[in-house]
C-alpha cells in the first residue's frame, strides 16, 4: 500500500470517527433533554411536605415554593432534584431515595412566574368575548432566583393598583405558579443550551385540579369570598347565554376566575338556603347597630358586600368597618366607600352551620 493510500485511509477513518462522535453526541443530547421535566411544589410552614398541586392554607400561614427537576438516571429510575426534604407528586409522596439535591443544576438560571388570567376584570356578553381571555405566565423579577422562595398569592397587577382611603392589600387569595430553568454551556453564556419549564397557562383550565396552586383563605363564612382575591373577575351581562354563565359558574367553583353572583351562589349552596332564606334586617351605618360577625352580608339595591372587619374594634356597625367587595375586581373597602347614601342597608345573617363552614 502506497503512502498516499495510507494517508487517504487515515483521513477517511478520522472523518468516520468524527461523524460517529457527532451522531452519538446528538443522540445523547436528545435523550437527555427528553428526560427532564420541571415542577413547582408548595410547602406550608411547619408541614414539612412540599406538594406539587393545589394546597389550601389558612390566612396567616407562611408557605414556600419549592422548584424541582425530574430526570431519569442511568438505571431508568426517576429522580427529583430539589431542596424539599419531602415531596409529593401526582398525589403520592416520593420515596426518600428518589430525592436528590439540586447540585447537578447548580449553574442553572431560575425564573419564577405566576400564572394568571389575562385581564383582572372582563365584562362579557357572549362566548366571543371570552375567546380573548386566556391564562398567561407573568415573570416575577422581584422574586429570588433560587430553588426555594417565599410564597405569595399577590397578583402581578397589585403593584399598579391604587389603594383608596381605608383600603388595604389582602393577605389572602389564590395564585398559581410556574418555574423555568435556563441551563448554559461553555459554548455560550447568552443563549441557553437547554430550557426546562413547568406547566403554564396553556394547561388551564383543563389541568386545574393538579396545577400548583396556593389558596389562602379566611375562616368561614369568609373562606369562599376570600379565596377569589387574585383571580380575574369575568362578569356576564344580563343577556349572556346560559352556556356562558354555566362556564363561568364552573370556573368560579374551580377557583379559575369568578363572577360576583357566583361567589354568593357558592355560599348559598353550602348553607342550603336561598338569598331570601337568610335572616335579613334593615340597619343604619351610624354606629347604633351592633357589629355581630364577619361574613354577614350587607346589601343596598344590587350592591352586596361581605362584612370583613370591625373598624377600630368598637363593636358597632358603622362606615369605618371594612368589607370584601366584588365591584369590578375583588377589593377590601370601607363601608362608607361602598354605601354613600344616608339610608338604611339590609344585613343578612348566615345559619350557624354556614358560619362554621359545614357543607
Amino acid at each position: 500500500m502506497t503512502s498516499k493510500s495510507k494517508l487517504a485511509l487515515a483521513v477517511v477513518g478520522a472523518l468516520v470517527v468524527v461523524a460517529a462522535a457527532l451522531l452519538v453526541g446528538r443522540a445523547r443530547e436528545g435523550r437527555t433533554q427528553g428526560t427532564f421535566a420541571a415542577g413547582v411544589a408548595i410547602e406550608a410552614a411547619g408541614g414539612g411536605l412540599a406538594v406539587a398541586g393545589p394546597v389550601e392554607l389558612e390566612a396567616g400561614t407562611p408557605f414556600t415554593l419549592r422548584a424541582y427537576v425530574e430526570s431519569v438516571d442511568r438505571r431508568g429510575r426517576t429522580v427529583y432534584h430539589t431542596e424539599a426534604g419531602r415531596l409529593a407528586v401526582g398525589g403520592r409522596e416520593v420515596a426518600a431515595e428518589s430525592l436528590a439535591p439540586p447540585d447537578r443544576f447548580a449553574d442553572a438560571r431560575i425564573l419564577w412566574f405566576t400564572v394568571e388570567g389575562s385581564r383582572p376584570y372582563l365584562p362579557v356578553d357572549g362566548e366571543a368575548d371570552l375567546e380573548g381571555f386566556h391564562f398567561r405566565e407573568v415573570l416575577r423579577p422581584d422574586w429570588p432566583r433560587l430553588w426555594s422562595v417565599p410564597g405569595s398569592v399577590e397578583p402581578s397587577w397589585a403593584a399598579s393598583e391604587v389603594i383608596g382611603p381605608g383600603e388595604e392589600r389582602p393577605a389572602f387569595g389564590t395564585q398559581r405558579y410556574q418555574v423555568r430553568f435556563e441551563i448554559f454551556g461553555p459554548e455560550s453564556a447568552i443563549t441557553p443550551r437547554l430550557r426546562i419549564k413547568s406547566p403554564g397557562g396553556d394547561e388551564l383550565p383543563a389541568r386545574s385540579a393538579e396545577f400548583p396552586t396556593a389558596t389562602v383563605r379566611l375562616p368561614a363564612p369568609l373562606d369562599v369570598p376570600s379565596r377569589m382575591f387574585g383571580l380575574s373577575q369575568i362578569e356576564p351581562g344580563a343577556e349572556a347565554p346560559l352556556e356562558l354563565k354555566a362556564t363561568l359558574a364552573d370556573w368560579t367553583a374551580r377557583g379559575l376566575a369568578f363572577t360576583r353572583l357566583g361567589v354568593v351562589k357558592l355560599l348559598l349552596d353550602r348553607a342550603g338556603v336561598g338569598l331570601d332564606g337568610l335572616a335579613w334586617e334593615r340597619v343604619p351605618l351610624d354606629g347604633t347597630a351592633p357589629w355581630r360577625a364577619p361574613g354577614e352580608l350587607l346589601r343596598a339595591g344590587e350592591r352586596l358586600v361581605h362584612l370583613y372587619r370591625d373598624g377600630g374594634d368598637r363593636g358597632r356597625l358603622d362606615r369605618e368597618d371594612s368589607c370584601l367587595d366584588f365591584e369590578k375586581g375583588a377589593r377590601i373597602r370601607l363601608l362608607g366607600e361602598v354605601f354613600t347614601g344616608e339610608g338604611l342597608v339590609e344585613r343578612g345573617s348566615w345559619p350557624a352551620a354556614a358560619a362554621e363552614g359545614s357543607e
